[in-house]
C-alpha cells in the first residue's frame, strides 16, 4: 500500500496511466471505469459495478506482476491449489479499494478542469518526441491500448482526482521532532560483532540419497516437475517495412506536398561574425576588452586590432573572422549578442561568456528563406512515400481488422485481403517464444484459456509502429509430469543438499547452545575448520555482509558491559551463521546529519500518510454496500 502513496507523492496520471497504455492496462480498475454496457458483472460497489472482465484483467496483471518478482520460484507459489483463488481475491480486493476511492472523490466533489487535463498528458514522457508532444505518436499507442482519446482524458482526469485526494492525506501529515531524533538515532547506530559462518555444503553426508527416497519426493512434488504447456499458432502479420506503394509519388503530388509543407523546407538564419577575445574572469580582463572597444569606437580597424590582440589565435588569423553558424551553436551569451547586430550597428558592447570577454562585428548575414523545391526534392518524396506508405498500413490494418472479425475460424481470408501469406509455428512453450511473438498482449491472447477455448480469430494486436498481426491457436498441448528418470539426479541432488542443511542447522544450535552455557566448542570448530571472525563493525544499511547477518546483529538485544548476545540465522545463501554481539555504539548527540534527518522526516511523513490512507479505504468499506455477483 506504501507504493500508493508513493504514487500520489509523484505523479499518479505520469506513472500509473502510462502504464494501462504501454503495459496494455496494468493498473487494475481503469478497465472497469470504461466498461460496461452488458458485460456480466462480479462485484456491485454500492451502486457501482465491476465487470468479470475488469476482475480477469486485475487478476491478469497481478500474476504477471508475482511471476516478474519471484522469477523461477513462480511456478512453485503458483503450484499451491490456493493461489489462483488468492492472487484473484486480491485483485478483486484492489478493484473495490478503488472504486470506494472514486467514490469518494465524487463525493467529495474534487474536480480537474480539461486543460489540466491536456496540460497533463501533453507533459507524459511516453508521447513525446525528441521532448516535444508528438500527436501522432499518441494516437499511436492509444491505439495499440484499444483507447480512445476520450476514454484516456477520462481516464487522466480520474486519477488526477485521485491525487488530489492523496496529496491532501501526505499534506495533512507530519513527524515531530523527537520521532525523527529518536528515528535518526536508530538508523546512524553501529554494533559491533563476531561472525561464525558455516557452509552447508561443508556438511554433504557420505550416505547417498535412496531410490526409495528420490521416488517419494517425485510423487509428493509431482507439480514440480512438469514440461510446460505448449500452443501452436497461425498467425497473418502486417509489416510496413515490406509493404510497396501501388503508385509512385508523381510531379503534381510532390509540389502539392511542397507548398503545403514549406514550413519544413526552411534554412534558417545565419551569421558571419568577427570578434576579439580576451581570455579570463578578473576585473583585469574586462578592463583589458573595454579598452580594446573603445579603440574600435575611436575609429580603429577590428581586423588589425583581432590579429594583434586578441586571444583567439586561431580567428586572429583571419582578422577574427568565424565561420557562418546558425542560432543556437555558440555560447550562449555570445549567441544571443551576435544575432542582436544590424548592419546598421554591427558592432556589439563587451559581452561575457564562458571563455572570457569579446567584442563582436557582424560581418554579413542570410535571412531566414525557404528553400526551393530542385534543393529539397528528394527530402520531400522520401517525406510523401512515408506519409502515403502510413496511410496505406493503416487502411490495411483496418481491412485485416475487418477481415479477421467477419471470418473468425481461419485466417487464410484475412492474409489475402493485405496480400500476405498464413504464418504457422511448432509448439512452443511461455519460456520459449519465437521471435516475432515475443510481446505481452500476444502471449496473454494465446495462452489465455477462454480465447484458445474459442478457436477464433485474436484481435489486431499492434506490435510495435508499423507492425500488426492477428494470431489464433492453433494446438494446445497441458502441461504433463516430467518422467522420474528425467528428474531423479535433479532430486537426488535437493535431497542431499537438504540433509546437508539439516546437518549444518543442527552444528550451529549446538554450538549456540555450547557457547551459551559457557561451554568450549574449539574442538568442534577446529574439526571442521572454523572460527569466528575478529570483531565487525555493522551500520543498519551495511552492505558488506551477508542481509541476513545484518538483520539479526540489529535484532539482537544489546549486551551487559564485558558481556556478549549471539543467537544464528540462516543467510541469504541458505548457509548459516553464529553472530555474537558485544558492543552497541550510540551516534554521537553532537554530531548531527541534517541531509540524513530530512529523509529520515519524509519517510515517518509517507509511512503516517500510509496508515491515514489505509484507515480511509477501511473506514469506506466498513459504510460501503458491496455485492459479490459472480464467485472469485
Amino acid at each position: 500500500m506504501l507504493d500508493k502513496m508513493r504514487e500520489g507523492s509523484q505523479g499518479i496520471a505520469a506513472k500509473v496511466i502510462l502504464s494501462v497504455i504501454i503495459l496494455s492496462f496494468a493498473l487494475a480498475g481503469v478497465s472497469g471505469y470504461l466498461g460496461g454496457g452488458s458485460a456480466s458483472v462480479a462485484v456491485k460497489v454500492n451502486d457501482q459495478e465491476i465487470s468479470q472482465a475488469s476482475v480477469e484483467q486485475a487478476y491478469k496483471n497481478e500474476r504477471a506482476r508475482l511471476q516478474e518478482q519471484y522469477g523461477e520460484q513462480f511456478d512453485v507459489l503458483a503450484s499451491n491449489p490456493d493461489f489462483t483463488q488468492q492472487v484473484r481475491a486480491q485483485a478483486t480486493q484492489t478493484l473495490i479499494s478503488e472504486s470506494l476511492i472514486a467514490q469518494a472523490i465524487s463525493e467529495m466533489g474534487l474536480r480537474v478542469g480539461d486543460q489540466q487535463v491536456k496540460n497533463e498528458i501533453r507533459k507524459m514522457m511516453e508521447f513525446q518526441v525528441e521532448g516535444k508532444f508528438s500527436n501522432e505518436r499518441y494516437l499511436s499507442l492509444l491505439r495499440r491500448a484499444t483507447y480512445t482519446p476520450a476514454q484516456f482524458s477520462k481516464s487522466v482526469k480520474q486519477d488526477l482526482a485521485r491525487r488530489q485526494l492523496l496529496q491532501m492525506l501526505v499534506g495533512s501529515e507530519f513527524s515531530l521532532p523527537a520521532e525523527v531524533d529518536l528515528a535518526y538515532q536508530l538508523q546512524a547506530q553501529q554494533r559491533v560483532a563476531k561472525v561464525l559462518t558455516v557452509r552447508a555444503a561443508d556438511f554433504e553426508n557420505s550416505e547417498k540419497v535412496s531410490a526409495d527416497e528420490i521416488k517419494t519426493y517425485y510423487d509428493n512434488n509431482t507439480q514440480l516437475f512438469q514440461y510446460p504447456e505448449q500452443v501452436s499458432v497461425d498467425y497473418v502479420l502486417l509489416d510496413s517495412s515490406a509493404l510497396v506503394l501501388p503508385t509512385p509519388v508523381n510531379d503534381a503530388d510532390i509540389e502539392t506536398y511542397y507548398d503545403n509543407h514549406q514550413s519544413d523546407y526552411q534554412r534558417a538564419e545565419r551569421r558571419k561574425v568577427a570578434h576579439i577575445l580576451v581570455q579570463g574572469d578578473s576585473e583585469a580582463s574586462k578592463e583589458k576588452a573595454a579598452a580594446i572597444l573603445a579603440e574600435l569606437k575611436k575609429g580603429a580597424d577590428f581586423g588589425k586590432l583581432a590579429e594583434a590582440k586578441s586571444d583567439d589565435t586561431y580567428s586572429a588569423k583571419n582578422q577574427g573572422k568565424l565561420e557562418w553558424f546558425e542560432r543556437g551553436v555558440m555560447d550562449p551569451d555570445f549567441d544571443n549578442a551576435a544575432f542582436l547586430l544590424t548592419k546598421e550597428a554591427p558592432l556589439s558592447g563587451v559581452v561575457k561568456s564562458e571563455f572570457g570577454y569579446h567584442i563582436i562585428k557582424l560581418v554579413d548575414l542570410q535571412a531566414s528563406k525557404t528553400l526551393p523545391l530542385a534543393d529539397v526534392k528528394k527530402q520531400v518524396v522520401n517525406a510523401l512515400e512515408q506519409e502515403d506508405m502510413k496511410d496505406l498500413y493503416y487502411q490495411l490494418q483496418q481491412r485485416l481488422s475487418e477481415v479477421a472479425f467477419e471470418s473468425p475460424d481461419n485466417l487464410d481470408e484475412a492474409a489475402t485481403v493485405i496480400g500476405a501469406q498464413v504464418q504457422h509455428t511448432e509448439l512452443f512453450s511461455e519460456e520459449q517464444v519465437p521471435d516475432i511473438l515475443v510481446d505481452k498482449a500476444i502471449l496473454d491472447t494465446v495462452f489465455d484459456l477462454n480465447f484458445r477455448e474459442q478457436r477464433m480469430n485474436s484481435e489486431v494486436i499492434e506490435i510495435s509502429d508499423g507492425k500488426a498481426i492477428v494470431v489464433r491457436v492453433n494446438e494446445h498441448k497441458a502441461s504433463y509430469p516430467q518422467p522420474l528418470s528425467e528428474v531423479s539426479d535433479l532430486i537426488a541432488a535437493q535431497l542431499t543438499a537438504e540433509k546437508s542443511r539439516i546437518e549444518a542447522q543442527a552444528f550451529v544450535e549446538a554450538i549456540t547452545a555450547k557457547l551459551n552455557a559457557q561451554e568450549s566448542v574449539s574442538g568442534q570448530l577446529a574439526e571442521k575448520d572454523l572460527a569466528f571472525s575478529s570483531d565487525l563493525t555493522f551500520g543498519r544499511y551495511s552492505r558488506d555482509y551477508d542481509y541476513e547477518v545484518v538483520q539479526k546483529v540489529f535484532k539482537l538485544a544489546k549486551p551487559s558491559a564485558n558481556q556478549v548476545v549471539r543467537d544464528w540465522v540462516t543467510t541469504s545463501t541458505g548457509d548459516y551463521a553464529v553472530v555474537e554481539l558485544s558492543a552497541v555504539i550510540d551516534v554521537d548527540p553532537a554530531v548531527t546529519d541534517n541531509a540524513a534527518k530530512e529523509q529520515i522526516a519524509k519517510m515517518l511523513t509517507r509511512s503516517t500518510s500510509e496508515a491515514t490512507y489505509q484507515a480511509l479505504v477501511a473506514q469506506l468499506m466498513d459504510n460501503a454496500d458491496i455485492k459479490y455477483t459472480v464467485t472469485n
